[in-house]
């Protein structure tokens, strides 16, 4: 048993990462166990939305990711044959915060840009090429068992560690939900979109009772989410031949000749609608996948991941700078961020994904009313807006984790 640590983390993901900072911030001295090799080179994220862009400018990144990031004001409701049926503008929001935009950064960009800042803190530590692979509750404290078997004895620990997390999983904690039969496929290519669609702007959300899409652009090039139904071989679904006939097939729908993309990454996933039944116990808080998972229509994942990791970093401030009590404070951040992630993530997660593929016009017909009508009524589309950026809820959930560990 190596000497206790004050904070473990596990994973350095986007949500550990942010978690590592904002704690090293404070003064508290934090390790980060990271089972890869380096930091991750997966860029499955690639949205910050406005809330999560102010507590980044409280870190001390805003000015790093805004360098490196595209900021995107508009962003469409789009028919795939129909052309748009809604254009939003984030702007309308500029009076009620700094940043009235979304802001394209890919994940493992981002890490990069904690993990510089990181650096300059000597009560930080981020350890590569282990990752806990066991965790043990023993109330005042607890144990993270490594990958080689040690064990290390922590005040806190925080498991950061994916859908698959050893955390979680170390207490039998359910993760009910389901799995989807659609597996998602995200393709990355240079071609310029707006060549065959002049009209598109950097994110649109293109619906079809078909074969629906999400269209993202990030500083580099733009990256298409498709659904792959579950008749569809993995292998064949990720073969050049099978992504180009599928990107040409939405250049066929706007009248524009096939072209040869450029395909930079593809990748296959399976993708979930889960909640964890509880995430804490005592000292251990679980933040992002391993308390949660959604699919990834809005831009929902690692958002509400990082504002699980600032409520869950603001329970052990509270505890150790100011003492209140660890038991109850841990509760806090999980029943806050359990009933956060159920009414709002997970509720317009699964609405944003049957609304993409609905298949009844009727209902396809209503709920493009109700977003033209948006356009003609800016009060409204501010409100729409607020929902869509995680504006409200993220305030609300964070300042009720305050208000509630000030009361202890």
């Amino acid at each position: 048993m190596s000497a206790r640590k004050q904070v473990v983390i596990a994973g350095a993901g986007p949500v550990g990462m942010a978690a590592a900072l904002k704690l090293a911030k404070a003064g508290l001295d934090v390790t980060i166990f990271e089972k890869g090799d380096d930091l991750s080179v997966d860029s499955k994220a690639s949205t910050f939305h406005i809330p999560t862009l102010e507590l980044c400018e409280q870190l001390g990144l805003i000015e790093d990711m805004l360098a490196e990031g595209l900021q995107v004001p508009l962003f469409q409701q789009r028919d795939r044959k129909g052309g748009v049926i809604a254009q939003l503008d984030l702007s309308l929001l500029k009076d009620e915060t700094a940043y009235p935009y979304r802001l394209q950064l890919e994940q493992s960009k981002f890490t990069r840009i904690v993990k510089r800042h990181l650096d300059q803190f000597p009560n930080a530590h981020l350890v590569f090429g282990t990752g806990v692979a066991s965790a043990e509750d023993h109330a005042d404290f607890a144990v993270a068992i490594l990958d080689d078997g040690s064990r290390v004895e922590c005040d806190w620990l925080i498991g950061c560690d994916g859908a698959n997390s050893m955390v979680r999983q170390s207490f039998g904690f359910e993760f009910p939900g389901e799995t989807f039969a659609e597996r998602f496929l995200v393709m990355s290519t240079t071609f310029e979109f707006r060549d065959a669609m002049p009209d598109l702007v950097e994110v649109a959300y293109i619906t079809d009772p078909d074969e629906w899409m999400v269209l993202l652009k990030t500083p580099d090039h733009w990256r298409c989410l498709m659904a792959v139904g579950p008749q569809e071989d993995d292998d064949a679904a990720v073969s050049d031949e099978r992504i180009q006939q599928r990107l040409n097939g939405v250049l066929a729908d706007v009248g524009y000749p096939q072209v040869d993309f450029p395909i930079i990454a593809r990748s296959l996933y399976r993708v979930n609608q889960r909640v964890a039944k509880n995430f804490a116990i005592n000292r251990i808080l679980l933040a992002g996948d391993s308390a949660h998972m959604n699919n990834p229509l809005g831009g929902f994942g690692m958002n509400s991941g990082i504002h699980d990791a600032w409520s869950a970093t603001d329970v052990i401030e509270a505890v150790e700078l100011r003492g209140v009590d660890a038991h109850k404070a841990a509760q806090i951040h999980g029943t806050v961020r359990s009933e956060v992630c159920h009414s709002y993530v997970q509720a317009n997660t699964k609405k944003n994904f049957k609304e993409m593929q609905e298949k009844d016009d009727s209902a396809r017909q209503q709920r493009n009313a109700m977003l033209r009508a948006l356009m003609d009524d800016p009060a409204a589309q501010a409100e729409y807006l607020r929902g869509t950026s995680m504006l409200t809820s993220a305030h609300e959930a964070i300042a009720r984790v305050q208000r509630e560990l000030a009361a202890l």
